[in-house]
């Protein structure tokens, strides 16, 4: 991954654009997964990085460089996903990924997810088996679809909205990064036009400390 700097304090941003291949079949299924499709591309990613090391005690947040890379991509939308009488606010089920997950600069996203396992959130609560984490809540009109993220489900210890990143081994010292992985702040928004033969949108947000800010551009 190419780093190359930027004058401090500039605008962050992840660019990513993706030139879509044909809509693929998910396959010979029957029912609900015959609805799925597959759009596949190429990215281009572009991601600004901070961290907290700035200012005379190192503890100011500071933009510290951007790097440049291109990854495959694939989109994958179906019906919206339910589970025990509730189904997620979302005029279809989907994901997107850049590049090999868990690849350091590699993204996932997803509209919804389906907790089949018992668990305690972070509170030491028990989490219900059978829950459906809603993400996203998005809306289209025609062919025109947007939204945003409302909910990270970090409480619930259950995200699923990532960027594959990289965390210092010490803050503020030159000892090296090892890989990390950055949940996407609530707040994150999609807007483009998605149809049964092509798509095409953008996707504006943050992770969670602040590290990486980004903004995707699919199709």
């Amino acid at each position: 991954m190419s780093r190359k700097a930027r004058k401090r304090g500039s605008a962050a941003a992840v660019s990513v654009t993706a030139v879509l291949g044909a809509v693929i079949p998910a396959g010979p299924a029957t029912g609900a997964q015959s609805a799925l499709q597959i759009y596949r591309g190429t990215a281009t990613v572009v991601v600004d990085s901070y961290d907290y090391c700035g200012g005379p005690l190192s503890g100011e947040h500071r933009f510290i460089g951007t790097s440049r890379y291109r990854m495959a991509a694939k989109f994958i939308t179906g019906p919206p996903k339910s589970a025990a009488g509730r189904v997620e606010r979302n005029p279809f089920y989907w994901e997107f990924y850049v590049g090999n997950i868990g690849a350091v600069g590699s993204f996932q996203f997803g509209s919804a997810h389906v907790v089949t396992a018992s668990a305690r959130d972070l509170g030491g609560n028990v989490r219900d088996p059978n829950l459906l984490l809603g993400y996203w809540v998005t809306g289209r009109s025609g062919t025109s679809w947007s939204g945003k993220l409302v909910d990270s489900h970090r409480a619930e210890g259950a995200t699923f909205n990532h960027f594959y990143g990289e965390k210092t081994i010490v803050p503020c010292r030159n000892l090296g990064t090892s890989p990390f992985l950055y949940a996407v702040n609530a707040g994150a928004t999609v807007s483009g036009r998605v149809s049964s033969g092509s798509a095409a949108f953008t996707i504006r947000g943050s992770t969670y400390g602040d590290n990486y800010r980004f903004r995707i551009t699919f199709g």
